[in-house]
């Protein structure tokens, strides 16, 4: 039982951590981080902590250095920058507090390799064309014991089941105290449809809150499930169990408080909404790089996985890239909301989001028109019946998707030159 001793304890260490785990998700999609200790911690949010440019962002997800877009992978110095509004205690009563950090040259400038500043950016310009927008991850993850020879999943189903949930009861509501405690309340978690694999539901936020949710709920999920001596894997392909693991971005769009993807008399979208919703579709091919980022990401994404392989929308449809979402009666029109179903944890989902906001909006300033919605799985359809629907597949390998992502005069244009020739630096493959 807690003392009035402890809970005084647990309060003092949340107004004053121990420590601060400083955080970022570099170009390979990787948690990179910095412990700084109590005597540093006002320094660093007042002045940010130096990192090489390389170890902060030219590895490799195999953790190489590279050379790219004319910077030394030996040579130079950033800024790790806290973002002070999003300082949060992952563990109150250790006093370890979490905060992301923005990426800027030595002069405060932002780097062009930052992904906060990349979802920055592609908010800016939809803001500029009179509109906001909210979005929410679904992270899907698998558990298992600690047995490396010989991992057992976390749980054997059922899919979907209760009895996942009861076997995992202590895990989980220590995970539901720890998300609550950092203050990333979830929708929901549940037993997935693969051995070990569980989902855990984020609220829907501001972009870039989104993204932070992301990273600072898989820190806990992480560190919740070691406590349990259990590992944990975000993979899009597990060690273990049977089903692939995806990580989908909902994004809803506004004018004022219009959602541009409430229904119309049709059950659709009105004319905007259509355009957002062509926008995304015309930007999925190049940013499928950023939504699936190992070459792991394309054994995952294939017809049957539920992962979004095929290049259409459609209401309800989850084998659609696009999976359109028109809310419920209860929670009525702003419920509505798109979900991009190809990407994986491999991806840094600040570039996965910068990615998709960018099409969104290009799709809204042209007038893009939408094809019609699919209604059925693709995989049910002739190659010659998905030709005349205008049914595409997305790139089915790593270096496939790269080429198109460099080819994107969309991404290159939000993102940035620098930005796409280092990402593709650091996600080209290696012998």
């Amino acid at each position: 039982m807690a003392t009035e001793t402890d809970d005084t304890e647990a309060a003092g260490a949340a107004l004053a951590p121990r420590a601060l785990l400083l955080t970022h998700i570099d170009p390979a999609g990787i948690d990179r981080g910095r412990l700084i200790p109590r005597a540093g911690i006002e320094s660093a949010l007042a002045n940010g902590v130096h990192a090489s440019i390389s170890s902060a962002t030219m590895f490799t997800p195999l953790d190489q250095p590279v050379d790219a877009v004319g910077l030394d992978a030996v040579i130079g110095d950033l800024l790790l920058r806290p973002d002070a509004a999003r300082l949060a205690m992952i563990d109150a009563p250790g006093g370890w507090a979490w905060a992301p950090a923005d990426l800027c040259w030595l002069d405060g400038a932002p780097f062009f390799g930052c992904g906060r500043h990349a979802v920055r950016g592609a908010f800016e310009a939809l803001e500029a064309e009179g509109l906001s927008a909210r979005a929410g991850f679904e992270i899907e993850f698998t558990l298992a014991d600690g047995d490396a020879d010989n991992p057992a999943p976390a749980h054997t189903g059922p899919a979907y089941g209760v009895r996942p949930l009861l076997r995992n009861e202590a895990l989980i509501r220590d995970l539901l105290d720890a998300l609550e405690t950092a203050g990333v309340s979830p929708i929901h978690v549940h037993a997935e449809h693969g051995l070990g694999q569980f989902e855990v539901s984020l609220p829907a936020r501001n972009p870039l809150d989104a993204c932070d949710d992301v990273a600072l709920a898989r820190l806990i999920i992480e560190r919740i499930s070691m406590r349990h001596s259990l590992s944990v894997s975000f993979a899009p392909i597990p060690p273990v169990g049977a089903a692939a693991n995806g990580m989908h971005l909902h994004l809803s769009v506004s004018r004022g408080a219009d959602n541009l993807l409430a229904p119309a008399d049709t059950g659709l979208p009105g004319q905007v909404g259509m355009s957002l919703i062509a926008g995304v579709l015309d930007v999925l091919p190049a940013a499928t790089a950023l939504l699936a980022g190992s070459e792991a990401s394309y054994e995952r994404l294939r017809p049957g996985r539920w992962s979004g392989a095929s290049l259409c929308w459609g209401a309800g449809n989850r084998e659609a890239a696009v999976r359109y979402v028109s809310g419920t009666a209860d929670a009525g029109a702003s419920s509505a909301n798109i979900e991009i179903k190809p990407g994986d944890s491999t991806a840094n989902p600040y570039l996965a989001m910068a990615a998709i906001l960018a099409g969104a909006t290009a799709g809204i300033v042209r007038g893009a028109t939408a094809p019609p919605p699919i209604d059925i799985s693709p995989s049910h359809l002739s190659a010659d019946e998905r030709a005349e629907r205008g049914i595409r597949s997305l790139p089915s390998t790593l270096v496939e998707a790269l080429d198109v992502l460099g080819a994107s005069d969309t991404l290159r244009a939000s993102l940035g030159d620098e930005l796409v020739d280092l990402y593709t630096a650091v996600r080209t493959p290696r012998a």
